[in-house]
């Protein structure tokens, strides 16, 4: 099944965007809480990142935030991961996660569900993402689970 998107009202896009401006803005100027920081980090990059990198993810959120309200280009800022989710038993997410790792995932969330969102560079519609979600697809099914689509 695949999923479907729906649009944001201007005030909601417009509160988004300004909590991510001034969330970054108070990285910049070092006002952010250090545990608030790796949290972000932790939520949003691979493991390790940094700052600086939250920064820039930050940046790229607002970006495509100020396009989704309307203001710019006619097209969204490109987008530099693919997030794929599978849906694994409870007692397998450890070893899922484990080989999405070995894989090269550019970052592995856990959910409830149990659900695992792996981040891989790959783009829809090239071959490589095609590629990527036979993969993943049969990594999901050796789990126990499956595969249960993209999200960008």
């Amino acid at each position: 099944m695949e999923r479907q998107t729906r649009a944001l009202p201007q005030e909601d896009l417009a509160a988004l965007l300004g909590l991510v401006v001034v969330v970054d803005g108070e990285l910049l100027a070092g006002r952010l809480p250090p545990e608030l920081t790796e949290r972000l980090i932790s939520r949003l990059l691979p493991a390790g990142a940094s700052a600086g990198e939250l920064n820039a993810a930050l940046s790229d959120l607002a970006q495509r935030l100020h396009w989704a309200a309307g203001h710019g280009v006619d097209h969204p800022p490109p987008m530099r991961h693919t997030g794929h989710e599978l849906a694994v038993p409870a007692g397998a997410v450890a070893a899922c996660v484990a080989a999405l790792r070995e894989m090269g995932a550019e970052s592995v969330r856990e959910e409830p569900g149990p659900m695992i969102v792996a981040a891989f560079p790959e783009l829809a519609p090239d071959p490589a993402y095609e590629r990527r979600v036979e993969q993943l697809t049969a990594l999901a099914a050796t789990c126990g689970g499956e595969y249960r689509g993209a999200s960008w």
